[in-house]
Parts: C-alpha cells; structure tokens; sequence
C-alpha cells in the first residue's frame, strides 16, 4: 500500500519528467527552426539566379578547393595552437594534441549548441572540466574565454578598418530587396556595425581594468554577490585576468596572429574558391570587406553555424562590389566549413581508441 510521502514522490518525478521533456522538446524546436531559417535563406539566394548557380557549379575547377581546404584546415590548427599557449599562462597542463582534439569537438558542437561557435566553446569548456583537476575548472574555462576575446579583438579591429576603407562599396548595397530605400539606413546600419564593433572592443578591454570597474558601487556589489553564489569563481577569474594583462605582449602577439592567419586566412579561402570559379579580377579590399562582415553576421545566433547570415552578407557585399553571380561564392564557403565541422566530429572516436587502449593497459597484470 503507497504512504503519502510515496505519493509525493511520483508526482514529484513526474512533475520532473514533464519539465525534462518540455526542455527536449523546446530545444528540438528551436534547432529545427534555426535549420529552416538558414534553409530559407540559402534558397532565397539560389532561386534569385538558380540558372546561374547551376551554371557556376557545372563549371566550377575544384581542383581549387584543394588550397582552400589547406587554408581552412590551417585556420583549425592556429585557433588550436592559440588556445595552447593561452591556456600555459594559467598553468592549465593540456598537450597541444589535447588542445587540437577539444577545439575540434567544439566546431562540431557549434552545429548543434544554439549560438554557433559560442556555443561551441561551451561544449569545450565541458570537455575541458573533465580533464583539469579539482580547483582549477574555473581557470580553465577563462582560457577559452580569453581565447574568445583575443579572435574577437583581433575580427573588430580589422572590421573597423576595412568598413571604413569600403564605406563607397557599402552605401552602394541595394536594399530595395528588404523595402529600404532611403540612404539614411545605409548610413545606420553601417554606423550600427561600426558601434557594435568600437563597443565591443571597448568591453573586452573593459575586463582587463576591472579594478577601475569595481570602484562603482553597483558593479562592485553585484561582483561580491556573484562570489558568493559562486564559491567566489568571479574573484578568481579576475585574478587570473590580472595574470593576463600582465602578459600584454602575448596578447598582442595573438592577436596580431589572428588576424593574418585565422581571419584574413578566412579571405584567402574564399579568394580560392573565386578562382575556382574563373573569377579572374578580384578587387581584395571588397573581397575582405565582404568576408569579414560577413563573419561578424555569422555570429548571430540565429541559425545553425550562421549558415544563411554569412552567406547574405558575403553574397550581398561581393554583388556591390561588382562581381556576378556571387551567389555560389558564399554557398560553396559555407559547404566547405560545414564539412570540416562534421568531419571534426571524429575526434569522438579517436579518443574514445585512446581511452580504451589505456584502460586495457592499465587492465594487464604488471
């Protein structure tokens, strides 16, 4: 015979169960939607010149994709290396192969985790927790952390610059698609991209001077609330903020790294694939401009990996700067990351082989 409190007990697994599926089926939503978004979006920009995009694929050299995938891979093994050599700062003891391994779980999480390769480095700092020991978590997540700001000081400096060197090209842009005509959205939607950019790296500066922060009463009370909801995980990583600032040249040199091998590299990859496609003049200012901007739209959280974002941007940018049937230029760069993200899922099984041929090493008798 079931007691009240056994009663209580089911319903209260029940209530559990229900909220369980509620959360699963709301993220099933979501990521479905996201996946429709970015369909819509890639069809929309094939069905404008669907004649020419199958022209262009018909006639397409792929022999050209063999320096692009090289470029590509080699942005892979730069963005691992530079998490590396962030991560020794703090002491946090991972070999280069670990840090190549995880970084590449991480582009094939940014597939499925809502906020594209955001996402992606909150599946690695997953990853990471279960490799770092007790009390050294926190720091660990601060490397991928200040990963992140190092590409990101590195995308916004260089969108700055090439924004304002292609101001012409970009109040050029025909928006009439959208139902904007007046000039004046072109000058705000390129002040907002420019704010958006000096904002950005206003904040992320922000965090090195925390100090000067934590002088304002709001800010410094709700970081003493923060400690003490988090067994004080924020005072730790401000400390380990003050390491890094202490370690300015490092930064500076990744960053410089980063823009030349991971975002202009990015550029360089598309270059490939224009020539692939007999495309023989390329103005490289519009090409850069394109790319980078476009970068930044696949940053959005609204669709699978910014795929359709991306490709509307870079589509829309490389039309104003006169160059015909960009359409399959975007369409064939977005084919080419997304192969690399699922194929970077293998990593899965490398090291489930590693792990087993350690444990059946540790299983023989000594």
């Amino acid at each position: 015979m079931e007691t009240g409190d056994d009663i209580l007990a089911i319903e209260e697994d029940e209530i559990s169960s229900g909220k369980k599926a509620k959360g699963l089926f709301r993220k099933i939503f979501w990521f479905v939607l996201r996946i429709g978004l970015a369909a819509g979006i890639i069809g929309w920009l094939v069905s404008r010149n669907f004649d020419k995009f199958v022209q262009s694929l018909a006639a397409f050299n792929y022999y050209w994709l063999i320096p692009a995938c090289l470029c590509y891979f080699l942005h892979m093994l730069v963005c691992s290396w530079r998490w590396y050599k962030l991560a020794k700062v703090l002491d946090i003891q991972i070999t280069l192969y670990d840090a190549f391994s995880l970084t590449m779980k991480s582009y094939f999480f940014s597939l499925v985790i809502p906020g594209g390769a955001i996402g992606g480095d909150l599946a690695k700092v997953g990853f990471l927790s279960s490799r770092t020991p007790k009390g050294t978590k926190v720091e660990g997540a601060f490397t991928i952390l200040m990963d992140r700001i190092v590409g990101m000081v590195a995308l916004f400096s260089i969108a700055i610059i090439i924004i304002l060197s292609t101001l012409p090209i970009l109040m050029s842009i025909d928006l009439t698609v959208l139902g904007l005509q007046n000039k004046l959205m072109h000058v705000a939607a390129i002040a907002g991209l420019l704010g958006m950019c000096l904002f950005g790296l206003i904040a992320m500066f922000a965090i090195f001077y925390h100090q000067t922060l934590e002088k304002f009463k709001p800010i410094g009370y709700l970081m003493k609330m923060g400690d003490r909801y988090t067994n004080n995980a924020v005072s730790r990583m401000t400390a380990a903020t003050d390491i890094y600032r202490n370690q300015l040249k490092l930064f500076l040199e990744m960053t410089v790294v980063s823009i030349f091998l991971v975002h202009l590299n990015m550029v360089l990859v598309v270059f490939f694939i224009m020539k692939g496609m007999g495309i023989g003049h390329v103005h490289l200012v519009t090409l850069t401009s394109a790319v980078i901007i476009g970068n930044i739209a696949g940053l959005i959280p609204l669709t699978v990996s910014g795929v359709g974002l991306r490709d509307v941007t870079i589509a829309t940018i490389l039309y104003a700067g006169g160059i015909e049937n960009a359409t399959t230029i975007p369409i064939i760069f977005t084919a080419l990351i997304l192969v690399f993200n699922i194929f970077s899922g293998l990593f899965f099984v490398f090291d489930s082989d590693k792990k087993n041929k350690r444990r059946q090493a540790s299983d023989k008798p000594q």
